[in-house]
């Protein structure tokens, strides 16, 4: 494996310079879609593909439960079975080992972010994430004693496995097909990808030193709409058929098996943008659903469509819990109009 983890001046490499005597990272609100933006570089592999964002403290609305599995109870419970979690989540919470080899739980979770593609992608855990435990967890894992460590300024890098190979004779919950892992924990957020490249682009897009999405005008216009909207899932996907828009934004707040939905779509120009309020609900009362073949008016109604400069923003009532993430996955066309 390379061993550089970003071997230039330990200042550059810190989400918040301790140089300079600033807090730590992302600039601004860690726990927030528009925060998290700020450690995803500003690529064109980031732009081609959804940003996800999931807001787990939101979600819990003060409940603390009395374990992981408590805790995974309490979010899914809450979110019909649709809260966001990284993929690196996906298939292993449930097992014990699971913490126990990350050295923390979904409880010491606030706040999550995804964007890339494997190998490339990386996965953004705001939260009470000590460094410490986090190591000794990684070491207790299958391959753990080849386990490297290295420190740069605040921030803790820890590696398992080489670049490109895949070690089966170290599968683990945490290593589903004893693939390499990174990690880099800096205050309260830890990055956990496959590659060096990859999570040293995201410190370097966090701490200022590349440019992040959060600097385009864009993303950060959509991101603070839907965090307006105190959306728990959110994504920020760009145009992949033709769409007139250039960038949307979709969000949910769920209420047992129903949700409200959050559209925040941005035009070229304002005569785009308020053209586009009555297009929206002309689409939503009569276009069918190319995954489901049901009318979108049976599971969406809208409450609110409004023009604000370049940005429509609509709010909607859905039926279907999750549906958000049912539009993006399947590349349905409720946002084709």
């Amino acid at each position: 494996m390379r061993r550089v983890w970003w071997l230039w001046s330990a200042c550059l490499l810190m989400v918040a310079p301790a140089c300079s005597g600033s807090e730590s990272s992302p600039r601004g609100d860690g726990a927030s879609f528009g925060g998290l933006l700020q450690a995803v570089p500003d690529t064109d592999a980031a732009r081609r593909n959804p940003v996800y964002f999931g807001n787990l403290r939101a979600l819990r609305d003060g409940e603390q439960a009395a374990s992981s599995e408590d805790d995974l109870g309490l979010l899914f419970g809450r979110s019909g079975g649709m809260a966001f979690l990284p993929e690196v989540f996906r298939l292993g919470p449930n097992e014990p080992e699971f913490a126990d080899y990350l050295g923390f739980d979904t409880r010491q979770i606030e706040a999550v972010l995804e964007f890339g593609t494997q190998p490339d992608s990386v996965a953004l855990l705001v939260g009470t994430i000590p460094a410490g435990a986090v190591e000794q967890g990684l070491r207790s894992s299958p391959g753990g004693d080849s386990l490297v460590k290295e420190k740069a300024g605040d921030v803790t890098l820890l590696s398992l496995g080489e670049d490109d190979t895949t070690e089966f004779e170290n599968v683990s919950p945490i290593r589903r097909v004893g693939q390499p892992l990174r990690m880099a924990v800096v205050g309260d957020m830890l990055y956990w990808g496959r590659t060096d490249d990859a999570v040293g682009s995201a410190l370097d897009a966090a701490d200022g030193s590349a440019p992040s999405l959060a600097d385009d005008v864009n993303y950060s216009a959509v991101a603070q709409a839907l965090d307006a909207a105190a959306v728990v899932n959110g994504i920020i996907v760009a145009p992949a058929a033709g769409e007139r828009w250039s960038l949307a934004g979709l969000g949910e707040t769920f209420q047992d098996d129903s949700s409200t939905v959050t559209i925040a779509l941005l035009y070229a120009n304002p005569t785009l943008a308020a053209a586009a309020v009555p297009a929206l609900r002309t689409h939503l009362e009569s276009a069918t659903s190319l995954m489901s073949g049901e009318p979108w008016s049976q599971t969406l109604t809208v409450t609110e469509a409004v023009a604000d400069g370049v940005l429509l923003r609509a709010t909607l009532s859905s039926t279907r819990g999750g549906i958000t993430s049912r539009v993006v996955l399947g590349q349905d066309n409720l946002l084709q109009f």
